[in-house]
């Protein structure tokens, strides 16, 4: 099979669609970036940096207006690239502080919370059992209780703390962590969790099917037993309680 010829200029400009500038990670929108630039053929330096200066705002061009003003010869866009990452990626400094201080659950769920922490911490000196400790402070204590006593890899915690946090109402977390205390097994453990989670949505199934027969046989104003409702007075048995009165009597 041939290779296919490359797209032209105009139309790999048009089909380049770039994500507004990400301020706040700098190195993964550039990867975003040289993502748009592989799909739509785009190989010229000098295109790619007129793509990056027609993405970024006027807060985030007074950063490389001398870039802009008077382009260099070459590596136009890896000029332009160094520069906005050194402006704008954190230091590492400011990613230990967001880890340790502002790095919070909130509306996320755990597994998503996790992936924030170990962007944040990636190339900082963190140890897996530091990071654990700061992901379980983290989380609500009744979830924390139980993933304490775990020893599963921090992925594998933060999944657990996903199922725990949406299947597992308060009253059955609460009985995990009586378990928790009495040092249960990790297996066992994990299979009250499921059991759990299986008599959650069995119940949660029942006041519908409770209605359905409550409402399919309506009551009479007084009882009267299979037998007597299926032979009336040819019944040769009766159950109790029954108030059928024979005709004949």
């Amino acid at each position: 099979m041939t290779d296919p010829e490359p797209m032209p200029a105009t139309a790999a400009a048009v089909s380049v669609k770039l994500p507004d500038f990400w301020k706040t990670d700098p190195t993964m929108w550039f990867a975003q970036v040289e993502a748009q630039f592989a799909l739509g053929g785009v190989t010229q330096d000098t295109t790619k940096f007129f793509h990056i200066v027609a993405k970024i705002d006027q807060t985030v061009i007074c950063h490389v207006s001398d870039l802009v003003k008077t382009p260099p010869e070459e590596n136009k866009y890896e000029a332009i690239k160094a520069r906005l990452i050194s402006r704008f990626e954190l230091t590492p400094q400011s990613k230990l502080e967001k880890l340790l201080g502002s790095c919070d659950l909130g509306d996320l769920r755990p597994t998503h919370l996790l992936a924030k922490m170990l962007e944040l911490s990636s190339g900082l000196n963190v140890d897996d059992a530091l990071l654990k400790m700061l992901f379980l402070q983290r989380l609500p204590s009744n979830v924390r209780t139980v993933l304490s006593i775990n020893d599963g890899s921090l992925p594998k915690l933060a999944e657990m703390a996903d199922k725990m946090i949406e299947l597992v109402p308060d009253t059955a977390v609460l009985k995990l962590e009586s378990a928790a205390i009495k040092n249960v097994p990790e297996s066992d453990l994990a299979e009250q969790v499921a059991a759990l989670t299986a008599e959650v949505r069995r119940l949660k199934t029942m006041p519908g099917r409770n209605r359905s027969r409550s409402t399919s046989r309506p009551r009479s104003g007084f009882e009267i037993c299979w037998y007597h409702r299926k032979y009336a007075e040819r019944a040769e048995r009766c159950r109790s309680p029954c108030q059928f009165k024979n005709p004949k009597n």
